[in-house]
């Protein structure tokens, strides 16, 4: 085989698997939930628990944790044409009941530019499992900080 036969081929295995996501098992007792991110052509959207040991984060991965009753933080992030001058965030605070074995993801829909629903639904199944929340998007505060560690120390997570 000649070198570029081997790189040819290397390069398609390389992109097939990079292009694979890999569903992890769900460990026993907990869940795993997973945050909204898309792009609609120049709209940046990100929507994702806000926060980690009850301390705000801006994004993360995948995760799993204990299934039960939870307080869920969650902020969206919405970029026109990718640039954080043009975002506009909301910040919502469901109670909802989480069970084992399960993937849950966020979801949105838009009411219109100043409005997003907000809710959790199981991954597989699509099944909305919280309530749906309609709430306005702003321009972020100068000085938030202290509120966001507030709610983050209110909530379970």
């Amino acid at each position: 085989m000649n070198k570029f036969t081997i790189i040819t081929a290397l390069s398609l295995i390389l992109a097939g698997c990079s292009a694979y996501q890999i569903k992890a098992d769900v460990d026993e007792g907990k869940f795993r939930f997973v945050n909204f991110e898309k792009e609609r052509g120049k709209q940046f959207e990100y929507i994702h628990l806000m926060c980690l040991y009850k301390r705000p984060i801006e994004w993360n991965l995948p995760k799993q944790y204990q299934a039960g009753n939870h307080q869920l933080w969650v902020k969206a992030q919405i970029y026109q044409n990718g640039m954080s001058i043009r975002e506009k965030n909301a910040f919502v605070k469901f109670d909802v009941t989480l069970k084992a074995g399960l993937s849950y993801k966020l979801n949105r829909s838009f009411d219109d530019d100043n409005n997003i629903s907000i809710w959790i639904e199981e991954e597989q199944s699509k099944n909305i499992v919280s309530e749906i929340i309609i709430t306005e998007l702003l321009r972020p505060l100068l000085i938030e900080k202290s509120l966001r560690t507030e709610q983050c120390e209110s909530g379970s997570i």
